[in-house]
């Protein structure tokens, strides 16, 4: 599944693409400046740009991207820094790194490959060819995760958890919690739903993630972020419900 079928399964109920976000990071206000200009004419790809290693950090934990964009040579806290970082903090360890970075010599390139990178981009790179080169790792990530993934009896279970973790998280979000537990949820849960084809679970967690998105910029409410957990509690129930039912029915067959 390429990851443009990965963001189809997650379209709202509106019609609106979920878009693939991209953190780019770099210390150079004119590399992002461009990088962003030319990301941002691809209708499938959302970005945000952070110019410090240490801010970089942040929207990671915070937005969640599907895949970073990082350069290597920053003051601070460098990119190897950066997805050491990354991969120490369990929100974020499985988001994809791509390195960008002058020094594209092989066994330098090998030397960034070995410490987990998803892949290199060698600047100066053909801004023509940037989009394309994004998309082929968003590609090639949602490809790894299908791999990885367990059988279908895993993401049933996985279903179980994620009900019971929300349910947990409810109580807390209505009595004025921060949301992030929740997005973090959701967000994942979208993804992982739709790859294993449960459109209608996809869709409505990416519902959850957008309104806790607007409830960030004031424009929803809480009360409308619970009643879209409500209706994907409600799907993961239904679903969690039915596999119980035919597995009841393969047994006393």
């Amino acid at each position: 599944m390429s990851a443009a079928d990965w963001q189809s399964c997650r379209a709202m109920e509106t019609g609106d693409a979920v878009k693939s976000r991209i953190l780019h990071i770099d210390d150079d206000p004119a590399m992002l400046e461009i990088v962003g200009s030319v990301l941002s004419r691809d209708p499938t790809l959302e970005t945000r740009g952070c110019l410090s290693g240490v801010d970089g950090m942040r929207a990671a934990a915070d937005w969640l991207p599907d895949l970073i964009l990082s350069d290597v040579s920053m003051p601070g806290l460098s990119g190897i820094e950066l997805l050491d970082r990354l991969n120490g903090n369990e929100n974020t360890a499985t988001i994809p790194v791509v390195f960008t970075t002058a020094c594209g010599r092989l066994e330098q390139v090998a030397d960034y490959m070995a410490c987990g990178v998803a892949g290199v981009i060698v600047k100066p790179f053909n801004l023509r060819e940037l989009a394309n080169s994004v998309r082929n790792y968003l590609d090639l990530t949602a490809l790894a995760v299908v791999d990885q993934l367990p059988p279908d009896v895993g993401i049933v279970k996985r279903f179980r958890d994620d009900a019971s973790v929300l349910r947990e998280l409810r109580p807390e979000f209505s009595a004025g919690a921060h949301p992030d537990a929740l997005r973090h949820v959701v967000h994942k849960l979208a993804g992982v739903a739709g790859i294993y084809g449960f459109s209608s679970i996809s869709e409505a967690a990416a519902d959850v993630e957008r309104g806790l998105e607007s409830l960030t910029r004031h424009a929803s409410t809480r009360i409308d972020v619970l009643y879209r957990l409500d209706r994907l509690l409600g799907l993961l129930d239904r679903e969690n419900e039915s596999r119980s039912d035919r597995q009841t029915q393969d047994i006393g067959e």
